[in-house]
C-alpha cells in the first residue's frame, strides 16, 4: 500500500535527525474515555447536599457566650 503524503513528510522530517511530529501529539495518559461514566441523580445530589457541610470537630471556636440578667424592681 502507499503512504499518505503527509505520512512520507514525516518520515523524511525523522530521516534527517528531528523529531517526529507523532510522537508530540496528546495522548491520554492512561485515562480510557470509554471506562469514565457520568454521575447519577442521586450521586449529583450527594455530592450537592455534602457540599458545603462542614465538620464541627475541625473548627476550633475560642469564644464563648455569657449572659447575665439583672431585673430591677
Amino acid at each position: 500500500m502507499s503512504s499518505s503524503k503527509a505520512k512520507k513528510i514525516r518520515q523524511k522530517i525523522e530521516k534527517q535527525g528531528k523529531v517526529n511530529p507523532e510522537l508530540l501529539r496528546g495522548s491520554w495518559l492512561g485515562i480510557n474515555p470509554l471506562s469514565k461514566i457520568t454521575p447519577t441523580l442521586q450521586q449529583k445530589r450527594t455530592q450537592l447536599h455534602n457540599k458545603h457541610k462542614r465538620n464541627p470537630a475541625l473548627e476550633r471556636s475560642d469564644s464563648f457566650f455569657y449572659v447575665d440578667f439583672v431585673i430591677f424592681r
